[in-house]
């Protein structure tokens, strides 16, 4: 039996098609809004995330073997001055961490594995941007004598004393170190008494 006319659509198709295509558009815009919000979520999340590590990265960092000034107010502490004649620490009681304040890729990390060999436990490489100079020595109260050890390796360095309550030493190179001494020099610089520290 033929349909009605009022079925059928002006352009030849029926009413099922017209309401199909109307549940078709409704479905897209529905999707369409829940992907406009679900982008809009995530985009504000990612703002969220990116802020937050602008300011993470913005916080100062301490550097490994160098530790920041506590800042109590309490009175320094005094260097443990060493005894007339005392010789540099035996490599083998010096833990040296060596930071890296040039633009020389991989200049911490080669200087590290070259004390090593001489003998010295060596700290995790890392960067700064302390240095001053070829070489500073960054050493405690405590180690001014493993300090000396240090400068036999580098005679050029300059020492520096902060408030780090152990022995450590921090090696911190800067710009126009050209690596370490003669191994025979360095040798020979060990069997030489420490110079009496400014204050004792």
């Amino acid at each position: 039996m033929p349909s009605s006319h009022h079925d059928a659509h002006p352009y030849g198709r029926s009413a099922d098609d017209v309401r199909r295509r109307d549940q078709r558009v409704r479905r897209t815009r529905r999707l369409r809004a829940t992907q406009l919000a679900f982008f809009s979520v995530l985009a504000v999340v990612l703002v969220g995330i990116g802020a937050y590590a602008v300011g993470e990265f913005r916080e100062p960092v301490a550097e490994p073997g160098v530790i920041a000034p506590k800042g109590d107010g309490s009175e320094p502490t005094e260097l443990t001055c060493p005894e007339p004649g005392t010789l540099p620490l035996d490599p083998a009681e010096v833990t040296v961490t060596v930071l890296n304040g040039t633009g020389r890729s991989g200049l911490a990390g080669q200087t590290s594995d070259q004390l090593g060999e001489r003998g010295y436990t060596v700290g995790d490489p890392g960067n700064t941007d302390r240095s001053s100079g070829p070489a500073t020595i960054v050493y405690g109260p405590s180690g001014y004598v493993a300090a000396r050890s240090v400068l036999a390796q580098l005679p050029e360095a300059t020492l520096s004393m902060d408030d780090r309550d152990d022995a450590t030493v921090s090696l911190l190179l800067g710009k126009g170190f050209d690596g370490l001494a003669e191994e025979s020099d360095a040798a020979a610089a060990l069997e030489e008494p420490v110079a009496m520290p400014e204050g004792c």
